[in-house]
């Protein structure tokens, strides 16, 4: 039986939908100056890393090192999210860290404004930001799943972390540090012990997205 017109319009529009970014680059930077900020990406081979700075303040100097992670003392630099990007057959976006340097909100820097704060900080704050920036990079490259390390230091930060990486829609696959067998190879590619987590790429994405074109359509 041939499809009616109907059905085939019906068809396309779905087809379009499921091939379409569910976030741009261009919502991700007007999200990101709504809060203040601009993003800036560096990327090395498969590495990269994604810089969250105060609207206004100079770039960093090319001569720099951009991947030496968190040794910056640019009080400019709000947020920083490194890893890499591995495409099928493996079609993973490995988030190495994610740092957020709260103490430079709100007159931090030379560009501090009052209200800054209650710009900069939200759940779906800064950290969405990045991490949908590196979605959206994984997602081109057809990758399929993100997988992180909620890092467990030994304080009672680790859960309120666990709890946070769950409502931005990760799940967790194991403990690391009990003593198990996956223990070895986890701890030489994250480097520390924690609660290793995954999320589907495409439903991520597709969540985030929704809170970032909501800020950015409240931008414009």
């Amino acid at each position: 039986r041939v499809p009616s017109r109907r059905a085939r319009r019906a068809a396309r529009r779905a087809s379009a939908s499921s091939s379409a970014p569910p976030v741009t680059r261009d919502e991700l930077a007007a999200a990101a100056k709504a809060r203040g900020l601009v993003l800036e990406t560096a990327v090395f081979g498969p590495f990269f890393k994604i810089t969250a700075r105060r609207a206004g303040s100079p770039s960093s100097p090319r001569g720099g090192n951009v991947f030496d992670a968190g040794q910056n003392t640019d009080a400019d630099i709000i947020g920083e999210h490194d890893g890499f990007i591995a495409p099928p057959p493996f079609g993973i976006l490995h988030m190495d860290s994610m740092r957020i340097y709260n103490s430079r909100v709100n007159g931090g820097g030379s560009r501090g404004a009052e209200g800054e704060a209650s710009k900069m900080r939200s759940v779906f704050g800064i950290s969405v930001l990045l991490g949908a920036t590196s979605g959206l990079m994984a997602y081109e490259k057809n990758c399929a799943k993100i997988e992180l390390l909620a890092i467990d230091d030994g304080n009672e930060y680790a859960p309120r972390l666990v709890r946070y990486y769950k409502r931005l829609g990760f799940k967790t696959v194991r403990v690391v540090g009990q003593g198990a067998a996956t223990d070895l190879p986890d701890l030489l590619v994250w480097g520390g012990v924690g609660t290793r987590m995954n999320g589907d790429l495409r439903a991520l994405l597709d969540k985030w997205g929704k809170v970032i074109r909501k800020q950015a359509e409240e931008a414009a």
